[in-house]
């Protein structure tokens, strides 16, 4: 009587294996590029978020005060005014206190601005989320951060001649234009004659790509227009 043997199976070969390695590895390469990208991509609409909920708060204010919020310098002298820049001179600390109604006085470079004079209602137009880690909140220095964890930029047109004809530009003082000195203007879009605008630099901390001055749509920053 004939018996059958089984063949003996064939193990994988080190090729085989290094292959099945390489997939492996590319795979979870691949994977983890898409997560980082899902969560950048979360992090630019909670920046947007954030736009939108500080534009809500100026619009409230500017209903009972026919005004942005600016300290009395800045809207005698109708100059434009930037809070946030990290090589500025202006925090936004200030504009935080005035939305929230609070009664404090910020001194800058010489300059007092006056959160109760701006807003001597008291009144509060936004609530602020705190932010242990410096992130998507305000933080314990009384700064609003963006998602990265860096300053939120905020740029207000300044002018001192309300109902009147303003001149299209005039290096932001007392011009229908928003200046921003290149600190929000790309080769593809720049601010134009808004009350305010909001931006940040994005998970690089550069404007543009690398920080040079390029277009908006080939880098990580996040406008609040268009």
């Amino acid at each position: 009587m004939k018996t059958h043997q089984n063949p003996r199976s064939r193990g994988f070969t080190l090729v085989e294996l290094l292959v099945v390695i390489l997939i492996i590895a590319v795979l979870a390469t691949l994977g983890i590029t898409g997560s980082a990208r899902f969560i950048e991509k979360g992090k630019k609409v909670k920046a947007m978020t954030q736009f939108r909920d500080f534009e809500i708060g100026m619009k409230m204010f500017e209903t009972d005060y026919t005004k942005p919020p600016l300290p009395e310098s800045k809207r005698d002298t109708g100059w434009d005014t930037i809070y946030g820049d990290p090589g500025g001179t202006y925090t936004n600390q200030f504009l935080v206190s005035v939305l929230a109604g609070e009664d404090k006085d910020y001194p800058y470079g010489g300059e007092n601005f006056s959160a109760k004079q701006a807003n001597p209602q008291g009144q509060s137009y936004m609530i602020f989320p705190l932010a242990v880690d410096n992130k998507m909140g305000v933080g314990k220095d009384g700064k609003l951060y963006d998602p990265w964890g860096r300053e939120m930029m905020v740029a207000i047109n300044g002018f001192n001649t309300p109902g009147q004809l303003l001149v299209p530009f005039n290096n932001g003082q007392n011009d229908s234009r928003l200046h921003t000195w290149t600190l929000a203007e790309y080769t593809d879009t720049k601010p134009n004659e808004q009350a305010y605008v909001f931006w940040s630099y994005g998970k690089d901390g550069k404007k543009a790509k690398n920080g040079n001055d390029g277009a908006l749509s080939d880098s990580d920053d996040v406008v609040s227009w268009k």
